[in-house]
């Protein structure tokens, strides 16, 4: 059985204009789920992953994983405990998906060219896409490339994976299969992945813990 990780945030506010675009936000995070975060459009969704991504700092509170603050790590510490993928498409001409995916090896904590064919071949056949993995970039659809930049992310061996709009500009077949993926994932690699997501029935559907950011505040969803 996977070892159990938590990822907390405590009283997170950031300042925008002389406002507080998040004030006093908290909210905690088991691995080995599949959580959301929904909310509308300049609520703070993609700011609060920054903040857990260690990409943007915060004007006041914490973010800690099994207790020990994120602001205190190196980037590289950092790395191999969060992932993060945003809602930029790389469409590299020449580059292929296995390639693409073996990037991502390179921020965990491992050594030699076993380890990283290794876990490679894992993460492509976690988020079912092995057989693609001798084609180039711009050769996928765009579900097929969502994947493959999951399965990047992945191959960093985090606790902890942050989506920002996972399933956006993909059709609902591709939806479907996209979020399945990502619950078989949380069960077998026990990585726990928070999204965000304006698709309230991708949410109902497949979410295990659900949270919602409003101008007042976020609330964790029965």
């Amino acid at each position: 059985m996977n070892a159990r990780h938590l990822l907390e945030v405590r009283d997170l506010t950031v300042n925008f204009t002389e406002k507080n675009l998040l004030d006093k936000v908290s909210l905690s995070l088991t691995s080995g789920t599949l959580s959301s975060l929904q909310g509308r459009n300049g609520t703070g969704k993609s700011t609060l992953l920054r903040c857990i991504a260690g990409l943007s700092n915060p004007d006041a509170g914490q973010i800690l994983i099994d207790k020990m603050p994120i602001a205190a790590m190196s980037i590289i510490q950092r790395s191999r405990l969060i992932g993060a993928l945003w809602t930029e498409r790389v469409r590299i001409a020449g580059i292929t998906l296995r390639e693409l995916v073996e990037m991502g090896t390179y921020n965990s904590a491992h050594a030699g060219e076993t380890e990283t064919t290794r876990i490679t071949e894992e993460c492509l056949k976690a988020l079912r896409i092995e057989g693609l993995a001798n084609q180039t970039l711009d050769r996928l659809s765009d579900g097929e490339l969502q994947k493959g930049m999951i399965a990047r992310a992945l191959a960093q061996q985090p606790k902890f994976l942050l989506l920002d709009e996972p399933t956006t500009f993909l059709d609902y077949v591709a939806k479907e299969e996209l979020m399945i993926t990502l619950k078989e994932v949380c069960g077998a690699s026990g990585v726990g992945i928070l999204f965000t997501s304006h698709d309230l029935d991708i949410i109902d559907k497949y979410a295990e813990i659900k949270f919602e950011l409003s101008k007042a505040g976020i609330t964790q969803l029965k």
